[in-house]
């Protein structure tokens, strides 16, 4: 099991950690009888869901760099930039479009969820999230 997280994560720290994490929900579910096969797909499972929820979080941050400039992880986002961002959602986007932005960043929801409680489908939700991010993106480059 060890052996497939590290050709998956290439990490042993956070290899260890995934296996370590396998057992202890196998454990917590005392009374459950469990294969090879079952830990081996759990370890598997793990790993693919640590691997997209890490691509998710570079492809935010690489998205957010404005021009190419390099930030620190600690220094950015400051409140001038927080500040900016949110006038431009009140001021520039249309009602629909900051509901959306709302409801996904406040709210901290999922497209479905959008999609189910404004009657759209999950189609509009990440159009409209698209069109706040490039309008955003826009009016920082060019502020």
């Amino acid at each position: 099991m060890y052996r497939l997280a590290m050709m998956i994560l290439h990490d042993d720290s956070l290899a260890r950690d995934v296996v370590q994490d396998v057992f202890a929900s196998v454990l917590q579910n005392t009374g459950q009888t469990v294969g090879p096969g079952y830990l081996m797909s759990s370890v598997r499972n793990r790993c693919v869901n640590h691997v997209r929820d890490t691509g998710v979080r570079e492809r935010l941050a690489r998205l957010y760099m404005l021009d190419g400039q390099e930030y620190d992880d600690e220094d950015w986002p400051d409140e001038a930039t927080v500040e900016a961002v949110n006038s431009i959602v009140g001021t520039a986007l249309a009602p629909q479009c900051r509901r959306v932005v709302a409801m996904r960043f406040h709210e901290g929801l999922k497209y479905a969820e959008i999609a189910s409680r404004l009657g759209i489908s999950e189609v509009a939700v990440y159009k409209h999230l698209r069109h706040a991010i490039e309008t955003i993106r826009k009016t920082l480059n060019n502020g």
